[in-house]
């Protein structure tokens, strides 16, 4: 039987030892991440990597194709070649010096040597023809990747010609087009030859996810399940960032507002407004964090539309007329609380401290100010 670390301890408390054989359990640290409702709604998560079993053939292309289009390699247009008359090219990317192709393979099974060959015969025939160019990179893209045999020809570059040759007339010599029976033989058989295919490579499932997370579609299509936000750094009590000085001003000139007394950000510390102050930063650090997540996580603007639902929401609470600046904050803060984000992507990872920590980014931003000046 294990016993937990409290169990245990009431033994000892009792005078009771523990048999033979048992042994204490640890109780597993906390999360090193913000727990929030989905993750004990929904439970683990699927992960990315299974996502892309489950894929069909052209959603899988459609994948490739939002992959590619982020890729950053000064592509200037990515197209999907796929169906009858494609000739072997999948997705696309033409540069300004030649084109890449990113075939697309959706097996239930790794590729293996055969399924590559079948490929590149259709690219060696192609390119023979002169129907179009070989490409600078050919990259076989697949859910599972590649088999050991195959990882080990895609890394031996000379052995992917011995492997055409070899296997032609199983997997090419009737399998390129339907209209007629390819043999490897003279003019042909020295045009692959001369080739050497040392563009050709494969993009692990692995290397798939994290450049596509690098997207504005990850979240889409993957959903957020697999997202942990990460804990909220605390700030430090005597120092004042940058980015702190505009929205702690503008706190310091409120309080000042309430009584007419001058505060300093040292000053504050000795009197009432020291709690607010030190949860303002609080809220603030949060908010910061959550836009920093948002930036890595979610599609480009994505926090910017969260500040400005929040924006919406304390707009006319911030025009009415209050006795100082204080209230007005006061005012602000209780009701930014009840704004709902039901739409918002980000509103699970979404925190009360991060939707009182949004008006001070706002105030940062001058969209508002605590007193009329």
């Amino acid at each position: 039987m294990l016993l937990t670390t409290q169990q245990a301890k009431h033994l000892v408390a009792e005078g009771k030892q523990m048999s033979f054989g048992e042994n204490a359990i640890k109780l597993p640290p906390p999360p090193e991440f913000e727990l929030t409702a989905l993750d004990v709604e929904k439970g683990e998560p699927v992960h990315p990597l299974d996502r892309l079993q489950i894929m069909s053939p052209d959603a899988w292309e459609v994948f490739t194709l939002e992959l590619v289009s982020h890729l950053g390699k000064d592509y200037e247009s990515v197209t999907r070649c796929a169906g009858a008359g494609d000739k072997g090219r999948d997705v696309i990317a033409r540069h300004a010096t030649g084109w890449d192709n990113y075939q697309c393979k959706h097996y239930k099974d790794k590729l293996s040597v055969a399924n590559v060959v079948a490929e590149l015969g259709k690219l060696v025939y192609y390119t023979w023809k002169e129907d179009y160019t070989l490409p600078r990179e050919y990259r076989f893209v697949s859910p599972k990747g590649c088999s050991s045999d195959c990882i080990d020809m895609l890394g031996k570059k000379s052995r992917i010609k011995v492997e055409i040759i070899k296997r032609w007339d199983k997997v090419c010599k009737d399998k390129i087009t339907k209209t007629e029976s390819i043999s490897l033989e003279g003019a042909l058989l020295d045009y692959l030859n001369g080739l050497d295919f040392s563009f050709v490579d494969e993009m692990s499932s692995q290397e798939l996810i994290e450049r596509h997370a690098q997207t504005p579609y990850h979240t889409t299509r993957f959903g957020v399940y697999h997202l942990k936000r990460p804990q909220v750094r605390k700030p430090e009590p005597g120092a004042v960032g940058d980015n702190e000085k505009v929205y702690i001003g503008a706190l310091l000139d409120a309080f000042s507002d309430a009584d007419g007394a001058e505060y300093s950000f040292n000053s504050i510390m000795d009197t009432e407004y020291k709690d607010d102050l030190e949860r303002a930063r609080i809220n603030f650090f949060s908010a910061e964090s959550l836009e920093m997540f948002s930036r890595d996580a979610f599609p480009t603007g994505c926090y910017e539309s969260l500040k400005g639902e929040c924006h919406e929401g304390v707009h006319s609470v911030v025009r009415k007329k209050f006795d100082d600046g204080y209230q007005r904050f006061l005012e602000v803060s209780t009701h930014c609380v009840k704004i709902p984000y039901d739409a918002h992507p980000l509103r699970h990872f979404l925190q009360t401290s991060d939707r009182k920590g949004l008006c001070h980014q706002l105030v940062n931003d001058l969209k508002f100010k605590w007193i009329k000046k």
